[in-house]
């Protein structure tokens, strides 16, 4: 417009001075006639003289006028100019400021957008790292439930084995009690043992009594039968001699006769009945015999057993040696579950501060989540901003090229004014076009200084915001991951000695439990054998010239003429023993 403005000015002036060089027609039409041509000329020539005077006059006046105005115009035109060049050095200047401040605010721009990608990346590298720090927390969590149910089944375990020792402790010393009495019913019953022995002497040499006295009873019972077939022919004879006197005399050497045959007979009778008994009691100390090749076959095989078991023991007492636990009685056996115990409290109070601090970092996780939200969308408010604000300074960088087109078309205007106009074309719309200049300058200084405010606010926002985002990310960020990966490991590291640990003196505990049981099996057997032996009331004697050998496939045993052994033959299905008891 302002161009436009300047050409139609130009146009005028133009216009004006066309319309000064025209000749003056109207003087040639207005003539009169021949008659009044000489006065009407002098009255005219004296008004035009008086009208050029006047003119002259004005001219004068306006030429003085002209020449102080133009005089003034010149002084105000040099000072415009002057203070045009100054503002447009000032302005040129701040130009170069403006642009020295975007090419500045450009480049802190790309650094920030730069840093916005790298934080971003960043950002990504630790949600990724965040989410692989939950898998690792979530399998850790899974293993501490694996290992608490381990422990669980291993807390029951032990509560059961301490059950088992506290049954198997009372269970021993009832059997050492038992052992105790038995050994002193041993005792008593090897003085019985003695005993039967010689009461086996004295039935072996009844027996042989009994014997000759069998052969005599059965010379008796010939005898008897033949006294019987003899009063037979007597009681014929009698019949026959009945009437004979003389067999008179001889009746009561015949009552005499029966009597001591009726006392044979009864003495025959309980000789019969003493055999019986005495078959009977040989009987019963063939069983107790027996008995005794059976418990000592059992008292063979408990040694062998005890030997094993003293083998084992060894090697148990060893294998502790070597596994460094030294547990030989259950008082340390109890001690050393209560340290695994108290051990299995610790790891548990562990696993607890564990998962306290995993749901107190999951906590803060999710604050620092929520405030990452929330700085996040300052900075999308911010990149927002950032963008109107640089296409202001879009509009900015064009409103000053089109001021300083502006500027230069002034200044063309100035020279042509000064150069190309006269002193009586001077117009006051220089003033007013410098006043309007002068407002824009104004104007686009101040806004320029209120957008470069705005500017440095944003951008100290921005900073700020993206300072405080990047510090606290980062170093909640680094510190959780480096609490949580080091408390991790540690306790990984000592869960699982824990776990080795529990588990070595679980199988140790196994071992010895297995030992314990079957000492105490071999115990249980030993006891109830000593009972068999006790419960047998009768015993056995040992005659001088001979020994029984007993077969455990037969039921009867053979007896051996020896006076100074008694030999034992078993056989079982182990195998063959042969024993020799001394007598």
């Amino acid at each position: 417009m302002d161009i436009e403005d300047d050409t139609t000015v130009f146009a005028t002036l133009k216009s004006f001075k066309s319309f000064i060089s025209l000749p003056d027609t109207s003087r040639n039409q207005g003539e009169p006639a021949p008659v009044q041509s000489d006065v009407l000329q002098k009255q005219y020539l004296q008004r035009l003289q008086l009208l050029e005077a006047a003119e002259k006059v004005q001219s004068k006046t306006q030429l003085i006028q002209m020449d102080q105005e133009k005089r003034q115009m010149e002084i105000s035109h040099k000072r415009a100019r002057i203070e045009l060049e100054k503002n447009a050095t000032l302005s040129a200047r701040d130009f170069e400021r403006e642009v020295d401040r975007n090419q500045d605010l450009l480049g802190r721009i790309r650094r920030l957008e730069e840093r916005e990608a790298e934080s971003s990346q960043s950002l990504s590298e630790k949600a990724e790292a965040n989410r692989a720090l939950r898998r690792t927390v979530e399998s850790l969590n899974r293993r501490v439930e694996e290992r608490d149910g381990w422990l669980n089944t291993s807390n029951q375990m032990v509560s059961g084995l301490k059950d088992e020792i506290r049954d198997l402790k009372q269970q021993i010393q009832t059997r050492d009690n038992t052992i105790s009495k038995q050994t002193l019913e041993n005792q008593g019953l090897q003085e019985q043992v003695e005993l039967q022995h010689r009461k086996y002497q004295e039935v072996s040499q009844r027996c042989q009594a009994l014997q000759s006295a069998s052969s005599t009873c059965s010379d008796h019972e010939l005898k008897i039968k033949e006294l019987e077939r003899k009063l037979a022919l007597q009681e014929q004879d009698v019949v026959i001699v009945k009437n004979m006197r003389s067999e008179v005399a001889r009746v009561p050497d015949m009552d005499k006769e029966l009597r001591q045959l009726r006392e044979e007979n009864v003495y025959l009778r309980e000789t019969r009945e003493n055999v019986i008994l005495l078959k009977e009691e040989t009987e019963g100390l063939r069983r107790k015999v027996e008995r005794m090749e059976k418990m000592k076959e059992e008292m063979v095989n408990v040694e062998l057993e005890k030997e094993k078991l003293s083998q084992k023991l060894q090697a148990w007492e060893n294998l502790g040696q070597s596994t460094g636990l030294n547990i030989r009685t259950p008082e340390d056996l109890s001690r050393e579950v209560i340290q695994i115990q108290q051990r299995e409290i610790t790891v548990k109070q562990h696993n607890y501060t564990l998962t306290s601090s995993c749901r107190s970092v999951e906590r803060s996780k999710a604050d620092l989540q929520g405030e990452l939200l929330s700085l996040r969308s300052k900075a999308l408010e911010e990149q927002k901003k950032r963008e109107t604000q640089e296409s202001l300074v879009r509009r900015l960088q064009k409103r000053v090229l089109l001021l300083t087109k502006e500027r230069d078309g002034m200044r063309a205007i100035l020279e042509s004014y000064d150069s190309g106009l006269s002193s009586s074309d001077y117009t006051p719309q220089l003033s007013r076009r410098l006043r309007e200049a002068e407002d824009i300058l104004t104007k686009t200084q101040n806004h320029n200084t209120e957008m470069e405010v705005l500017l440095t606010k944003a951008q100290e926002e921005a900073g700020a915001l993206k300072l405080q985002v990047q510090t606290v990310s980062v170093c909640v960020c680094v510190c959780v991951l480096c609490c949580v990966v080091c408390v991790g490991r540690l306790k990984i590291e000592e869960l699982e000695g824990e776990r080795q640990r529990l588990e070595e003196q679980n199988n140790v505990l196994e071992l010895r439990l297995e030992r314990h049981n079957l000492q105490v099996h071999s115990r249980v057997c030993v006891r109830t054998r000593h009972t068999g032996l006790l419960s047998d009331p009768g015993g056995f004697g040992n005659s001088p010239d001979r020994s029984i050998i007993h077969v455990s496939g037969l039921n009867q045993p053979v007896i051996s003429n020896n006076s100074t052994t008694t030999t034992l033959y078993t056989q079982s299905s182990k195998g063959m023993g042969i024993y020799k008891i001394y007598g």
